[in-house]
């Protein structure tokens, strides 16, 4: 019974959001010729979910591990362990590592970094700490519109968004898209990096889905749009070749936060 209750709740709180519903589903029922159905679809049973049972008892620490080791040996992207209290240091290594090229000793270059305006990243890192006189920080500024941004992020050499969710198994980083962190961090500079704290880490694709699914039942507004990124851009349509950066960033960094 819970379970239809949820479902009748979910019905409704839709129905609300919906404009003419009501009238559209009528309408087809007549062209159909029969009565309109209002009663939900049942569910089926799963008869196997061993897609729940994958990587579901190890702990936090050992989907760190895993989301490690799956990165950097089949992503070619880099993982760094930090703390709290050490994310700016960590942070602005990282972002000055691609903007020298991936050149730990380089010579030092202008360049150009565009943060994430997420209150949560806001809160653990101060964009002046990143900044130098050679490396620009811009914050995404939801109030300056669409094209100041968008050039900012097209000239800038690296992306930092802060991730809601790291899935261990595929090294995938999970971001909903809100006004403060637009699409264009994470796919329009050079090198993206990712911040995600280590209580967010789940198994699979199976766990951040439901997740999703969860918020929908409960009647949550639900992001226009959810990006499963895992490592830099690459694609092996033609001929089987992969080539790295066709989509979007040619580097990426994950940043696991380990004591949030």
């Amino acid at each position: 019974m819970a379970n239809n209750d949820s479902e009748k709740t979910m019905d409704h709180q839709t129905a609300q959001r919906i404009y003419n519903r009501d009238s559209f589903l009528d309408n087809i029922a007549q062209k159909l010729g029969r009565e309109r159905k209002t009663t939900p679809v049942e569910r089926p049973a799963l008869k196997y979910r061993c897609h729940h049972d994958v990587m579901a008892d190890k702990s936090q620490d050992e989907l760190k591990a895993e989301l490690i080791k799956y990165t950097e040996t089949a992503l070619g992207a880099r993982a760094l362990e930090t703390t709290k209290a050490e994310l700016a240091k960590t942070l602005k290594s990282a972002c000055l590592y691609y903007c020298n090229n991936e050149e730990e000793d380089a010579a030092r270059q202008d360049s150009e970094t565009i943060l994430s305006a997420d209150e949560r990243l806001l809160a653990l890192v101060d964009p002046t700490e990143l900044a130098d006189k050679q490396h620009s920080v811009h914050v995404w500024d939801q109030s300056a519109g669409y094209e100041p941004n968008i050039t900012i992020a097209e000239r800038a050499q690296v992306g930092v968004v802060f991730a809601e969710q790291a899935l261990a198994e595929s090294g995938t980083m999970v971001l909903y898209s809100n006004p403060a962190q637009g699409r264009a961090v994470s796919l329009l500079p050079e090198a993206s990096v990712f911040i995600v704290p280590q209580s967010t880490l789940i198994p699979r694709l199976t766990q951040a889905t439901a997740a999703l699914h969860e918020k929908a039942k409960n009647g949550e507004r639900i992001p226009s749009c959810v990006n499963f990124i895992s490592g830099p851009s690459s694609t092996a349509d033609i001929e089987l070749i992969k080539v790295v950066g066709v989509h979007g960033p040619v580097y990426a960094t994950y940043i696991v936060i380990n004591d949030m």
